[in-house]
């Protein structure tokens, strides 16, 4: 879909491929190009419209000459399904208004979330609000066991979180661990991300495959790839299939063969 107005004279556009660490630390970084000839214009905060005429509110932070999205900036990215290796451009009008368009990893442009669909997401949230404490609790306990999660999934429920604390004591994992709490995206593309730390740790650049082991099912090979100044993703198709993996089930891969690259999934379905 194309932006809906017509560029102005004075109008500029930039891009941003997102990487893992505006995901992790949830903010981005603004071009130097654009802040030299605009950052002077921008205020405490921005206002970002997609295609549909949807409006989200980021709060800008600056420092010296660095300006970066930030509060706010996570919003957008979960709202919108938006994962490391997406595109975003925005068309900056004035009065710190940007028009968005976002693109996913097959270079197309995603299907914007219609009206309806924003009010269930907004009754969900009511529902099922996420807090801090839960997240430090969590990210607390995880690291105790030795066990890496990504920041992306460190936002979670009191009920997630007492869930995956038991999971982790009940499973007595002795090798090196990380855990995914499945979010809408990744069961979208079929895909986990396999968090920064854990990645640079037991892995290589050269690495191309691992193999995941299923309860019940022979080891499969699986391609990944690798993430700039980040970690890797890999796709699992078959296995989300076959173990119907949704949304908020948490997954821990335990490395129990570093040689071979061999890792073992534990899955905790959803309620």
């Amino acid at each position: 879909m194309a932006f809906n107005k017509r560029p102005q004279p004075n109008a500029s556009h930039f891009f941003k491929i997102i990487l893992p660490y505006s995901i992790e630390e949830k903010k981005l970084r603004i071009p130097k190009n654009f802040v030299k000839n605009f950052g002077c214009e921008l205020s405490k905060a921005a206002t970002l419209i997609d295609p549909n005429g949807r409006i989200s509110e980021v709060r800008i932070t600056k420092n010296g000459k660095t300006i970066l999205f930030h509060h706010g900036w996570y919003d957008f990215i979960k709202y919108y399904s938006i994962s490391a290796g997406y595109l975003v451009v925005f068309k900056y009008v004035k009065n710190s208004t940007f028009y968005v368009l976002i693109f996913d990893m097959t270079a197309c442009e995603i299907n914007y979330p219609s009206k309806s669909e924003e009010s269930k997401n907004e009754e969900f949230v009511e529902k099922e609000e996420p807090y801090e404490d839960n997240e430090c609790d969590l990210q607390d306990f995880l690291e105790e066991m030795g066990i890496c999660i990504a920041r992306k999934h460190r936002i979670v429920t009191t009920e997630q979180s007492k869930r995956a604390v038991k999971f982790v004591e009940s499973l007595e994992l002795k090798n090196p661990s990380f855990m995914v709490i499945l979010q809408q995206s990744d069961i979208n593309h079929h895909r986990v991300y396999v968090p920064v730390k854990f990645a640079k740790e037991f892995f290589c650049r050269d690495t191309k495959s691992i193999k995941i082991l299923v309860s019940g099912e022979n080891e499969k090979p699986h391609q990944i790839n690798w993430i700039q100044n980040g970690g890797f993703v890999f796709t699992m198709v078959r296995i989300m299939k076959s173990k119907k993996l949704k949304e908020g089930d948490i997954c821990i891969f335990e490395l129990i063969r570093k040689n071979k690259f061999l890792l073992k999934l534990y899955v905790l379905k959803g309620k």
